[in-house]
């Protein structure tokens, strides 16, 4: 009997093991270690990461991830969270703006019903729009808010919102018209999975369209370049690592490595020797140098961990106040986004939107973040 007892119980624990996630890649705690190290260099005396909220959010969520306290990274006796505190009003622009700073909060173990004397929990719901499903028209701006929610409390139409946006190619688009990008087809894998939206069809199209952006270097392009063959960049590299964890699979695995490379080694190749790392690889020009925005976009995914890093806590208010002064609408109109020095999106139309989408292109892109 106990014998049969211990037979069962063994099949049991194989057959939990086979469910389980690949397993993940051993975090890369010195490059990451490096980088915070330069992007100290980049804190103001108020806290602020590059003077910018976003690259403190998602520093703070590098933090994290990296099993640092938020409170050792600071100047003047100011964290990045005494910044978000106290520029809040930059945050609460757009759902996008404050999905990423709910991430942000919780990931530092604070509330975010109470934050700088908002509810951000209810300022995200108030810019849900039944009618359509969406937190904002923009996909990767409405994936960070799905993305920032609490378990089980993503609207079904929230979540088939983004399912239907799903494009032929098995990606999707910034927004609509301007064709699928690696960037936000892996925030909204990272959105859809946390909300349990993802199915076996989906998954497959979206593992497909990974497949046919891998570059020989073993990193990512941001979309189908301009001129062939293209080339990888670090901020797609770190969106398409988390989103292949999240799928349940291991960015350096033989699947996903070409000739040696897969999309870690190709990130590790950004990282300059002041440890900050750049959209161009050192030694690739004369111009090529660290920026805050590929370095803080690198952490998560070098931490071998994926958004939201720290589940939110805490109920989703169900309705709005009808009333509210500094909440942002569900209808404001879309921000300017910014893109991957290396490829623009393409063209919905031949000539005024293309040269829109080659101007875009020399002003940078997030991972996580949405457009200001």
């Amino acid at each position: 009997m106990k014998r049969h007892l211990a037979a069962l119980a063994a099949a049991a624990l194989a057959a939990l093991a086979s469910a389980l996630p690949a397993s993940a890649f051993t975090p890369q705690s010195s490059a990451a270690s490096h980088a915070f190290e330069w992007l100290h260099t980049l804190q103001s005396a108020d806290g602020t990461v590059a003077g910018s909220a976003s690259r403190t959010e998602d520093t703070v969520l590098g933090l994290v991830a990296n099993r640092q306290a938020v409170t050792g990274f600071a100047t003047a006796g100011k964290t990045p969270i005494d910044s978000l505190r106290a520029h809040i009003a930059d945050e609460e622009k757009t759902a996008g703006n404050i999905g990423g700073l709910i991430m942000a909060v919780s990931a530092a173990g604070l509330a975010p019903t109470e934050f700088a004397g908002r509810n951000l929990l209810q300022d995200l719901a108030c810019t849900y729009d039944p009618s359509s499903g969406a937190y904002n028209s923009q996909l990767f701006n409405d994936a960070l808010a799905v993305l920032a929610l609490p378990a089980e409390s993503a609207p079904a139409k929230a979540v088939a919102f983004l399912k239907d946006h799903q494009l032929a190619d098995g990606g999707w688009e910034f927004a609509t018209g301007w064709g699928s990008d690696t960037n936000t087809t892996a925030i909204v894998v990272l959105a859809l999975t946390s909300a349990n939206g993802m199915t076996t069809v989906v998954k497959t199209r979206a593992l497909d369209y990974f497949h046919l952006h891998q570059k020989p270097s073993g990193g990512f392009e941001y979309s189908t370049p301009f001129a062939q063959p293209g080339d990888s960049d670090p901020n797609s590299d770190a969106a398409v690592v988390q989103a292949l964890l999240v799928l349940g699979e291991d960015p350096t695995g033989t699947a996903w490595t070409l000739t040696g490379k897969n999309a870690v080694t190709d990130l590790l190749t950004f990282q300059f020797d002041n440890g900050g790392l750049g959209f161009a690889r050192p030694g690739s020009s004369q111009t090529a140098a660290p920026d805050a925005l590929s370095t803080t976009q690198a952490l998560v995914a070098l931490a071998s961990k994926y958004l939201p890093v720290t589940r939110t806590a805490g109920a989703m208010p169900t309705t709005c106040p009808s009333v509210t002064t500094t909440s942002p609408s569900p209808t404001a109109a879309p921000t300017v986004p910014q893109l991957p020095a290396t490829g623009a999106p393409p063209a919905p139309a031949p000539l005024v939107p293309a040269i829109v989408g080659f101007a875009l292109v020399a002003v940078g892109w997030r991972l996580r973040r949405r457009a200001r």
